[in-house]
């Protein structure tokens, strides 16, 4: 337990790992997050539980500052294996960093992911990825942190999106939308395994973490399409958006077209997205990372937003010239 410097502990707060309390974490992040100039995103206890799920994945990556049994701030690290300069690497993606607002601008943000970094590395792993939206002041503060701790950083790529409005569907109650997921889960390790000789970076997948992928994740959205020898997929997962109607909103993930033909891929994307309206589902996004075929979704008029996020790759041992000097092409990883 790291405890926080006299000038600012009133009352006393202390970093430690998070006590698994979903509920009140939710809460602390739209408190924080009510403050954005965007519309937020809704972090519900049952998602956040969910993400925790994940092989590998736990509390001492997640340190939290309580007062008394209040979180007051928040950051995690989730484990990813990826492929990167032909070397297989273990790295946390950082996210879900936030303060309450009352103990903003106090350098507790500053504070827990430098706890988080040091215990990732402690933990050994060999880097880590961090995300920022463009325009915010995260991004300096992950270049500024990194230098200030003397580890190397690169922004690697910038993610654009393209998003689409969907039709209403016939109402469901969802109950069959995992019940072909488990074979999924095996396409995608499939489709997927390629990638790692194709791209920069690229995420590397074992059978417990795609299963969660496809299965165990909260509200997953899969669809596979298979004509003769050719197979393709599509992930996602729902999450509402903070707005008063709550409205649902289709993340989709993985790109996996593998070698259908271009009306093959239209088909499998049409099939898609009528399951993701069937589960209520009225908006549809999706990042360009570059890995991917993107023309279906022009042709299903997916259009492009103006958000874009920024990946930052750090690897502790390496030395700058380890890193890329330009961002890369295209990459295949998660965002949050």
């Amino acid at each position: 337990m790291t405890e926080i410097s006299p000038a600012i502990k009133t009352p006393r707060l202390s970093i430690e790992n998070f006590r698994g309390d979903f509920s009140q974490l939710a809460s602390l992040m739209q408190a924080s997050w009510a403050e954005n100039s965007g519309q937020a995103l809704l972090y519900t206890s049952e998602f956040l539980s969910s993400c925790f799920e994940y092989p590998g994945a736990g509390f001492a990556l997640a340190p939290t500052i309580y007062v008394e049994s209040q979180p007051v701030g928040f950051v995690a690290g989730f484990p990813r294996r990826v492929k990167f300069n032909g070397r297989d690497q273990k790295i946390v993606v950082i996210t879900f960093l936030t303060v309450l607002p009352e103990y903003k601008k106090k350098g507790l943000g500053i504070m827990l992911w430098s706890e988080l970094v040091n215990r990732a590395r402690a933990a050994g792993f060999d880097g880590m990825v961090n995300y920022c939206v463009d325009g915010e002041a995260m991004n300096a503060m992950i270049e500024g942190s990194c230098k200030r701790l003397k580890l190397p950083v690169a922004r690697i790529f910038s993610t654009r999106y393209m998003s689409v409005v969907l039709r209403s569907g016939d109402n469901r109650d969802g109950s069959d939308l995992r019940a072909n997921n488990q074979q999924a889960a095996d396409v995608l390790l499939d489709l997927a395994a390629p990638l790692a000789n194709s791209q920069p970076l690229a995420r590397l997948w074992s059978q417990p973490e795609a299963e969660w992928q496809c299965v165990r994740r909260s509200e997953p959205i899969v669809e596979t399409l298979s004509a003769g020898d050719r197979s393709g997929l599509l992930t996602g997962h729902v999450m509402s958006i903070s707005d008063k109607q709550h409205t649902r909103c289709l993340l989709i993930e993985d790109i996996l077209w593998g070698t259908l033909t271009a009306k093959e891929r239209q088909t499998l994307l049409q099939k898609f997205l009528i399951k993701a309206a069937g589960a209520g589902v009225r908006l549809a996004t999706v990042p360009v990372l570059g890995y991917a075929d993107m023309e279906p979704f022009k042709k299903a008029r997916f259009q492009s937003t103006r958000r874009v996020l920024h990946a930052y790759l750090t690897l502790w041992s390496a030395g700058h010239a380890e890193l890329p000097s330009e961002p890369l092409l295209s990459m295949y990883l998660d965002l949050f």
